[in-house]
C-alpha cells in the first residue's frame, strides 16, 4: 500500500523511526508524496493502469457462488430448526393437554374416593346399628332364658 517499498518494521537494521524523523537525521528512505517516487497516486510511468479484470471477474464469481451456497445452506438450516420447533410446539401442546386430562381425571379420582369413604361409613354405621339390635335381642333372650330355667317357655 502506498509507497511501493518495504515497511520501516520490515527492514534490517534499521530503526523504527518516522518517515519524518529519519529524513531529519539523513535516512535515504522514500516519502510517498515526494514527487519521483511511485505511488498508486503518481505511478512511475505516469499512466494509470487498471487491475487485472478476468481475475477480478472470476473471483467475484467464485464469491457470488459461495455467497449463494451458503445462502442455500442457511435457508435449510433455518427450515430445519423451524420444523424441529413446530414439532417441539405440538409436543409442549399435546403435553399441556395431558396435563390438564391427568388434573381432571385426578379431581374425579377425588370425587369417586369421597364417595366411597361415605359409602363405607354409611355402611358402617348401618351394620353397628343392625349388630347393636342383635346383641339386644340376643340379651334379652339370654335374660329370659335365665328367668325361665332352661327353656324358653316359662310354666307359670
Amino acid at each position: 500500500y502506498g509507497t511501493g517499498t518495504a515497511p520501516l518494521w520490515g527492514k534490517q537494521g534499521e530503526s523504527l523511526s518516522s518517515p519524518h524523523q529519519q529524513q531529519q537525521s539523513g535516512s535515504h528512505l522514500s516519502n510517498r508524496f515526494q514527487t519521483g517516487s511511485p505511488s498508486y497516486q503518481n505511478p512511475s510511468g505516469g499512466s494509470y493502469q487498471p487491475p487485472n479484470v478476468g481475475n477480478n471477474a472470476q473471483d467475484q464469481a467464485q464469491v457470488l457462488a459461495d455467497t449463494v451456497k451458503s445462502q442455500y445452506e442457511a435457508e435449510a438450516t433455518a427450515a430445519q430448526v423451524m420444523s424441529q420447533m413446530t414439532t417441539q410446539r405440538y409436543q409442549l401442546q399435546n403435553a399441556h393437554e395431558n396435563v390438564y386430562n391427568v388434573r381432571d381425571t385426578t379431581e374425579q379420582a377425588k370425587q369417586e374416593l369421597t364417595e366411597l369413604q361415605a359409602k363405607g361409613r354409611r355402611k358402617k354405621r348401618r351394620l353397628q346399628i343392625i349388630a347393636g339390635f342383635l346383641a339386644s335381642a340376643d340379651m334379652i333372650l339370654f335374660l329370659r332364658l335365665l328367668q325361665c330355667g332352661g327353656s324358653f317357655f316359662c310354666r307359670s
